[in-house]
């Protein structure tokens, strides 16, 4: 069921009206409310309170309460904390509003642009429900809720944003299953799951971790917690880790069990680069998305991924991000790399060199393709079986006038004449992206050469 408060006007939206007209209010299992306010939640909140107990003085049989207090981000930013007595109508009004729903085990709390009495609402949500709910998600810290315990809780998701003070609520690292914390700062203190008494942080029963940090200045990136302690994983199966700095604590600072189901990685290179290898467990899954960037030779990149994927049962998807501006020499193989995105443009023989040291490789995207016309010639055949799929080559509307007067390595000939190449020699291509490379020559190629070709007939071409 549905009810959304809406100023000025202070109408409401819902649709619990067709449950009572039908008959199916027993039926009700969740409740989701949204508050739009521009400077007060409070006469939303009054007014979705007054409804609702109207309608039905208990929702016995409600198990999912979904909250989402928006306000406008230009006023809530500059909005004065209110009085005493706004802050007590908010906190009274939310606690009745939450005692008509005493049941409520899955607790969701969303919104935009909360500001500090939005928070009010949440933390009183929270403290009323606290004893009962097994899962809470919130997009935002919960800010007031670090006197909270909730000791039933199995499943946790928060998202932090930009703000600093990360506060949760006290919870028993024991019972959780699952845990995902999102935007959290290197320094981030577990002391919300710890025993004050013991330096270790057992999560014995976790079955899924997820954790990603926050973007950092560069004086940032080595943050240490101020008072760093040991987190166990025994019974971890699924972990996904997203750092975009040059290290994850949450890694060099675990331990975990001899094997695990899947792992999921996004960052920077030098995370694969800088870690050992042998702190991680063996992983029945992997997937990785990776950037790489001047900084790092590509070809050591390539290598600290093949011994990372070796630890691996199975890897499914290992995308690649390459942001180098310079030339780069592909020599290293990596057989276990499926997707690579090249943000700048790249001589075709890297290209090709790419092809042959990536036989796995499916999906393939450039930002523009360098050829030269004093060397427009390709070998008649790949040195290898390619088993690229997906073809991507989006050349930016400034880039060819760019190439051409730095060094005279773009041709607009050259380039279509190696995209026919491509065509010839990728046998699994279905599909191929291009823009800014002129269409009519590679459209007549196909039409052309499909009849000794037949498979180019199921080329889907997306040339712009």
């Amino acid at each position: 069921m549905h009810a959304q408060a809406i100023e000025p006007a202070l109408s409401i939206v819902t649709n619990i009206d067709l449950a009572l007209a039908t008959g199916n209010m027993h039926r009700i299992r969740r409740l989701h409310i949204t508050i739009n306010y521009l400077y007060d939640p409070y006469p939303g909140l009054f007014h979705i309170h007054a409804y609702l107990h109207n309608v039905s003085c208990h929702w016995q049989r409600v198990h999912t309460l979904e909250l989402a207090v928006r306000g406008n981000h230009a006023l809530t930013r500059t909005q004065p904390i209110g009085s005493i007595e706004q802050y007590g109508q908010i906190v009274h009004t939310t606690r009745a509003l939450a005692q008509l729903v005493p049941h409520v085990k899955d607790l969701r709390l969303g919104g935009l642009c909360p500001s500090t009495l939005a928070h009010v609402v949440y933390a009183t949500v929270v403290r009323e429900h606290g004893v009962r709910i097994k899962r809470l998600r919130s997009n935002y810290a919960l800010l007031e809720c670090n006197d909270i315990a909730l000791d039933s809780l199995t499943h946790l998701d928060v998202g932090f944003g930009s703000v600093r003070e990360c506060q949760i609520p006290s919870i028993l690292a024991t019972t959780l299953v699952s845990l995902s914390l999102s935007s959290i700062p290197l320094d981030f203190e577990w002391l919300p799951f710890a025993d004050p008494n013991n330096p270790i942080i057992s999560f014995s029963s976790l079955r899924a971790l997820s954790v990603s940090y926050r973007s950092v200045r560069h004086n940032e990136s080595l943050l240490m917690p101020a008072r760093p302690c040991t987190l166990r994983f025994p019974m971890i199966e699924y972990l996904h880790v997203m750092a975009p700095s040059t290290w994850y604590p949450i890694i060099a600072c675990s331990e975990f069990p001899l094997k695990t189901r899947n792992m999921h990685i996004d960052g920077a290179i030098a995370l694969i680069q800088q870690l050992n290898i042998e702190q991680l467990p063996r992983i029945g899954h992997l997937s990785l998305n990776l950037i790489c960037d001047d900084s790092h030779d590509m070809n050591t990149a390539l290598d600290a991924i093949s011994d990372i994927c070796r630890r691996a049962s199975h890897t499914s998807t290992v995308r690649l991000e390459v942001f180098n501006t310079s030339d780069i020499t592909v020599t290293s193989t990596c057989s276990f790399i499926t997707e690579v995105d090249i943000k700048a443009p790249v001589a075709a023989r890297t290209v090709l060199a790419i092809i042959r040291t990536m036989p796995k490789l499916v999906r393939l995207e450039l930002a523009g393709i360098l050829c030269s016309p004093q060397h427009p010639i390709f070998p008649l055949t790949l040195p290898t079986i390619s088993h690229i799929r997906t073809l991507s080559i989006i050349q930016h509307a400034c880039e060819p006038a760019r190439l051409h007067h730095s060094n005279n390595n773009y041709s607009q000939d050259s380039c279509v004449a190696f995209v026919q190449f491509l065509l010839l020699h990728l046998p699994h291509l279905s599909v191929l992206n291009t823009r800014q490379i002129s269409d009519i020559p590679i459209r007549t190629f196909v039409r052309m050469q499909v009849l000794e070709y037949p498979r180019f007939a199921n080329i889907e071409l997306n040339l712009k």
